[in-house]
């Protein structure tokens, strides 16, 4: 290994270390979170880059929307702090949207790494914080001033001091202080695991850096994506999809260039929108852009920044794809999460194999209040919709897609909140008719488990409640989703909730209604063995199967 050359087999060795000490990171924090959206929803990744910031490995369990922003946090935190004035035992922190993952939820911490007094590697997380102040009722935000603590790229620890200013700060404008510091330490100590580990690796192959190392892992990777665009007949491929939008639909467009090894996609979107949180930043859109064609092209390559140089996306600048400081921010899912849905559907026609229909989206509810006690919960329960059918298999139910979260165990929901979920179901007729059906969207039914006089506030952000997106080859779209308040004193849908619900007493019940997921294929060419078989388990219904059986 001295002369830098590295054959076939010790490459992969070499190689699957490196994804294989980011997902002792990944376990690191997951094991050590306080919040549950970290450790349970496991809304997180962990990234390994080279001395430039250039991605080298990431766990395979991370957020594909965080292996893409988080090299775009880490070059930015180099912006700031050049790499000449780095020290060991310094944390680079920062929750910008525009240098990092498009809400101030996100925070990413980048510790650099040391050998012999030069830096050789970056170690850097993102992980969505349980609260980062502002107003509970995002629908209403015009500026992201409003949306909570904006942190400017800092140092979270200098030269292995804690910078007490800066976490005393954090803590007074979060609701559970004490959480979203222990959720930081978790990333700290994950990032000092992964450093440890990296360079007991190249003490044991005697590499006095990664340069070689690095060039060789990415120009793999890059040539593995320039092979699989070749392989795409050159052309230009166009879709469009639409969304919700805060009061009424919008629609997105993408061009997809195929020229030969490399790839462009060119967005059009409405302007940014004033109000609502729905507007994305660039490396968000980005993000969700590569990452569905890093699915569809070399889903069995592991990734790293080569993987990514092919490829080109552009969105207008002031547009609700590329949208500019302050623009509101918090809710960019309900606008980025179309992007894979564009995409797929612009390549159903030259891949229709390596395409899924229209996902029926996930949904995160925030619970916050008071217990009996006085104590602050601030919790969150993820659940996913219906995947997607593919052109050879059904949608799986329940799936947190575009994401790689989990659904929220209930047990731990309830150990931790003053809530218990009395309901939670698939519903029937709800996944895309096809010939490949959709998954089955959920339904979660919430309410106070004590009449104890204090109020439990839901912030609810269900995506696709006016919107049903078709699927594709002639499947049909799964059912919209929804979200309801029932009280002794009526009922409250949709719209009317403005996102937020109020428990006060046991009597009260949030409903929640996941989507299901499109079809894929003409419903009546579906196999009637598998037609019966979801009929038999309550899939669908008499009356829903009757889509499947028209001639």
């Amino acid at each position: 290994m001295r002369d830098t050359t590295f054959d076939p087999i010790s490459l992969e060795v070499m190689w699957s270390r490196l994804i294989n000490i980011t997902e002792e990171c990944w376990i690191t924090i997951w094991r050590t979170a306080f919040s549950t959206i970290i450790g349970e929803a496991q809304d997180f990744g962990c990234e390994l880059l080279d001395a430039d910031g250039e991605s080298l490995a990431h766990s395979p369990r991370s957020m594909p929307v965080f292996n893409l922003t988080l090299p775009k946090a880490v070059k930015g935190l180099l912006e700031a702090f050049p790499r000449e004035t780095l020290r060991e035992g310094d944390v680079l922190v920062t929750n910008d949207p525009w240098l990092c993952a498009g809400h101030l939820f996100d925070v990413a911490l980048v510790t650099p790494v040391f050998r012999q007094g030069e830096l050789v590697a970056l170690v850097g997380s993102i992980a969505h914080c349980s609260d980062i102040g502002g107003t509970r009722h995002y629908q209403s935000v015009r500026e992201v001033y409003e949306e909570g603590l904006q942190i400017p790229p800092m140092k979270l620890y200098e030269a292995g001091i804690p910078n007490r200013s800066l976490f005393a700060l954090i803590e007074r404008n979060v609701r559970k202080g004490e959480m979203v510091l222990g959720d930081l330490q978790a990333q700290y100590s994950a990032n000092r695991v992964a450093m440890h580990r990296l360079l007991a690796f190249m003490d044991a192959y005697e590499l006095g850096d990664l340069r070689a190392l690095a060039s060789e892992v990415q120009s793999r990777a890059e040539g593995a994506m320039r092979e699989a665009i070749a392989a795409v007949p050159d052309g230009k491929y166009e879709s469009r999809a639409s969304f919700d939008g805060v009061d009424k639909p919008l629609e997105l467009r993408v061009a997809i260039t195929v020229a030969g090894d490399t790839l462009t996609v060119e967005w059009e979107a409405p302007p940014q929108q004033p109000q609502g949180g729905t507007n994305c930043t660039l490396n968000y859109t980005a993000a969700h852009t590569v990452y569905a064609l890093k699915c569809i092209l070399t889903p069995d390559i592991p990734s790293n920044a080569g993987c990514f140089r092919p490829i080109e996306v552009t969105a207008p600048e002031g547009s609700i794809l590329n949208c500019a400081y302050p623009a509101a921010v918090n809710q960019r899912t309900q606008t980025g999460w179309y992007c894979a849905p564009a995409i797929f559907a612009a390549l159903a026609e030259v891949l229709p194999d390596r395409v899924q229909a229209f996902t029926g989206l996930p949904m995160g509810v925030a619970a916050y209040g008071h217990d009996p006690e006085g104590r602050v919960y601030n919790d969150h329960l993820f659940q996913g919709g219906g995947q997607g059918a593919g052109v050879t298999a059904d949608g799986q139910s329940a799936l947190l897609y575009p994401t790689s979260a989990g659904n929220t165990s209930i047990e731990m929901f309830e150990t931790r909140t003053p809530l218990v979920v009395e309901q939670k179901s698939f519903i029937s007729d709800s996944a895309g008719p096809g010939r490949q059906r959709g998954g089955l969207g959920q339904r979660i039914r919430l309410r106070k488990l004590l009449d104890d006089g204090k109020t439990a506030l839901l912030s609810l952000h269900p995506q696709g409640m006016l919107v049903a997106t078709p699927g594709l080859d002639g499947g049909e779209a799964g059912r919209l989703a929804g979200v309801a308040l029932e009280t002794p004193e009526g009922r409250l849908e949709n719209g009317e909730l403005h996102g937020m619900a109020e428990l006060r007493t046991p009597a009260d019940v949030c409903v929640i209604d996941m989507p299901g997921g499109s079809g894929f294929g003409r419903p009546e060419e579906r196999d009637p063995m598998l037609l019966e078989r979801d009929l038999s388990e309550g899939y669908v219904s008499e009356s829903g199967a009757a889509r499947y059986r028209r001639r």
